[in-house]
C-alpha cells in the first residue's frame, strides 16, 4: 500500500477507520468547554471540533503487533506530532514505515492520512529502546524550541518544576474514568477503532500476561490526570498578581494537544491496577497563535517503585481565546510574574 503523502517510502497501512468524537462531553472548567465542543471549536477558529489526537494511536495497534509483536505493550513508545485535525467519524489511515525483521530492538516512522493524503500526524514508535536511545518525534521537538522573548501568561513556572503531590490512577472496567474522560474503559471499547481481545475482561485472561491491558490510547487517558480521582496534579505556588486575575476573568485558554509521546519502560499497564503519578515541566514556549508546554509524567508502581511508563504531552493554549490578550501580554512583560512565592 503506498502512502500519498510519502510516496515511494516502503511502508505497511492499518484499513481506513472513522473514529469519534468521545469527548464532546469533556469538563475542563476554566469558564469555558472543551475544544472537542462543536460552538467552542468555532469560537476560536476552527472549523468543526477535533477529536482528541490520541484516539489515533489504538488504530496503530495492528502495525504495532505485526512490526514487534507483544514486546511493544512492554518497552514499546510511541511519539507524534499533531498536523490537521480529524473531526467526528472522518476517515483516516494509520501507517508505519517497514520494520527491520531481524531487529529485536528499533525505532521506525509512523504516520496517518486523510483520504486526500493530508497529514493527520507524524511521528515515531519503537521496541526495546530507552529515551537515551532513539531520537523520538517529541525529543526533536522539545530540543527545538525557541527562547521566548518577554513573558508567557498561561505557563509562569519555571522548566523543570515539579508536581508537588503523588498522584494515584486507575482505569477499571465500569466505573467513569473521570471529568477528563467521561465515559467507561467499557464503553470506550464499544467504540474503539481497532478492538484486541486483549483489552477485555474475558480476553484479557488469554493475553500473554494473563490479564487486561490498555490500549495505546488510554495510556494517555491514564497519565494525563485525575484517572479514577478527582485530584489532579498540585504546582508549587507562584506570585499571581490581582490583575491578571481580573484581566482574565476567571478564565483559562482554549487548549489541545500539539503532540504526545508514551515510552513504556516496565509495561504492560494493566487494567484495574492502581499506579502513582508524578509530573515535572520540561518545556515551554509559543508560536503565532497559542502559548504551549511540555509536561512529562511518569507512571509507577506503588509497591515496587519501578517506572512502568512515562508520557511527554505538549498543551497548546490559544491565545485567542482570552480578550485582550495582547494587552494582558504586554503589562505582564513590563513587570514579569515568574517569581515564586
Amino acid at each position: 500500500m503506498e502512502s500519498l503523502s510519502r510516496p515511494g517510502v516502503a511502508c505497511v497501512a492499518g484499513e481506513w477507520r472513522r473514529p469519534h468524537n468521545d469527548l464532546q462531553e469533556q469538563v475542563v472548567g476554566g469558564g469555558h468547554k472543551a475544544i472537542h465542543d462543536d460552538a467552542t471549536a468555532a469560537s476560536v477558529g476552527f472549523a468543526a471540533a477535533p477529536i482528541h489526537g490520541t484516539v489515533h494511536w489504538s488504530q496503530c495497534t495492528p502495525l504495532f503487533l505485526q512490526a514487534f509483536g507483544p514486546a511493544w505493550f512492554e518497552t514499546g513508545s510511541i511519539s507524534v506530532h499533531f498536523v490537521t485535525i480529524v473531526s467526528h467519524l472522518q476517515p483516516v489511515r494509520a501507517f508505519m514505515s517497514k520494520p527491520d525483521p531481524s531487529k529485536t530492538a528499533q525505532q521506525v516512522d509512523i504516520w496517518m492520512e486523510h483520504m486526500d493524503g493530508r497529514v493527520v500526524f507524524e511521528g515515531t514508535a519503537s521496541v526495546g529502546l530507552k529515551p537515551h536511545e532513539m531520537t523520538t518525534m517529541v525529543q526533536s521537538k522539545i530540543a527545538g524550541i525557541k527562547p521566548v522573548k518577554g513573558n508567557l501568561v498561561f505557563e509562569r513556572h519555571e522548566i523543570g518544576t515539579k508536581s508537588t503531590n503523588e498522584e494515584f490512577a486507575k482505569i477499571d472496567f465500569d466505573t467513569a474514568i473521570g471529568p477528563l474522560f467521561p465515559f467507561t474503559h467499557t464503553k470506550k471499547l464499544e467504540i474503539i477503532t481497532e478492538f484486541n481481545p486483549w483489552f477485555s475482561k474475558e480476553g484479557g485472561k488469554k493475553s500473554p500476561w494473563g490479564r487486561p491491558i490498555l490500549p495505546p490510547e488510554s495510556l494517555n487517558q491514564i497519565l494525563l490526570g485525575m484517572c479514577g480521582t478527582k485530584e489532579g496534579a498540585h504546582w508549587p505556588a507562584i506570585r499571581e498578581d490581582k490583575w491578571l486575575r481580573d484581566a482574565m476573568g476567571g478564565k483559562t485558554p482554549v487548549a489541545f494537544f500539539g503532540g504526545c509521546e508514551v515510552v513504556i519502560h516496565n509495561g504492560p499497564v494493566f487494567v484495574g491496577q492502581e499506579y502513582k503519578v508524578n509530573r515535572e515541566l520540561v518545556g515551554k514556549g509559543e508560536i503565532s497563535k497559542a502559548e504551549f508546554r511540555w509536561v512529562r509524567s511518569v507512571l509507577s508502581d506503588p509497591k515496587s517503585g519501578k517506572i512502568v511508563a512515562e508520557m511527554r504531552l505538549q498543551d497548546m493554549m490559544l491565545k485567542n481565546s482570552i480578550e485582550k490578550y495582547a494587552e494582558i501580554r504586554d503589562r505582564s512583560n513590563a513587570i514579569g510574574m515568574t517569581s515564586k512565592l
